[in-house]
């Protein structure tokens, strides 16, 4: 076989896989999110699309951008031009605040982006996305980075695991368990310390995935 037919075979190949994908959507959006962990968002946001029994051909989870937030926002705008003949009809961009450099040139290439079918929004966390795992517990406002550690691993170290003592990224069954029994503490924890870093003028700690998890929760509506 020469290359040509082969490369025209996976071309065929993709687009009856898109085809199919297309046709067992529902009529609900289609929904991209792209994150930066590889392991404990991607799963924790399944598991959250799961129990609100989302059609796994409407909501794609990737998180297969590098690690740094403008790599994500390239990855996602790459996925958003490839998607063209069938368009998303919104993309989430889930970042953490941590000690990234390019974390306002991310934010910006966000804000500055224009497409007539695709709204592009951008979920942070402060300092991480373990501070959501976090207000499944407890509601807080205290702030992370003192230490010499990471302002994550401070977290992690010094908060989370007083409650999940062998907390480990992309642990499956803990996700789970948090998303079917501590979801809705989490929502209220999130909106309180939002409303709370508001107030002060701070980010530090506040977290938007409450944001992306009620869109979620509302969609079929």
């Amino acid at each position: 076989m020469g290359t040509d037919d082969l490369f025209r075979r996976k071309k065929q190949s993709a687009q009856k896989s898109a085809r199919r994908r297309q046709e067992s959507r529902e009529s609900y959006d289609k929904v991209l999110i792209v994150t930066e962990g590889e392991k404990t968002e991607p799963l924790y946001l399944s598991a959250v699309c799961d129990y609100f029994g989302l059609n796994q051909a409407n909501i794609e989870i990737d998180p297969k951008s590098d690690s740094s937030p403008t790599s994500v926002v390239k990855y996602a705008k790459a996925l958003i031009s490839q998607s063209k003949s069938d368009p998303y009809n919104h993309v989430y961009c889930v970042i953490d605040r941590d000690r990234h450099e390019d974390f306002q040139t991310a934010l910006d290439q966000v804000s500055g982006f224009r497409n007539k079918d695709t709204e592009f929004h951008v979920i942070v966390s402060t300092p991480c996305f373990e501070f959501w795992v976090l207000l499944h517990f407890i509601y807080t406002t205290k702030s992370f980075g003192s230490s010499g550690d990471s302002p994550c691993q401070e977290l992690i170290n010094d908060e989370l695991k007083q409650y999940i003592p062998n907390y480990e990224k992309g642990d499956v069954s803990m996700l789970r368990d948090l998303v079917k029994g501590q979801l809705d503490r989490a929502i209220s924890n999130a909106k309180r310390t939002y409303d709370e870093a508001t107030r002060r003028g701070t980010d530090n700690p506040k977290t938007e995935i409450h944001i992306l998890v009620e869109y979620l929760k509302n969609l079929k509506n």
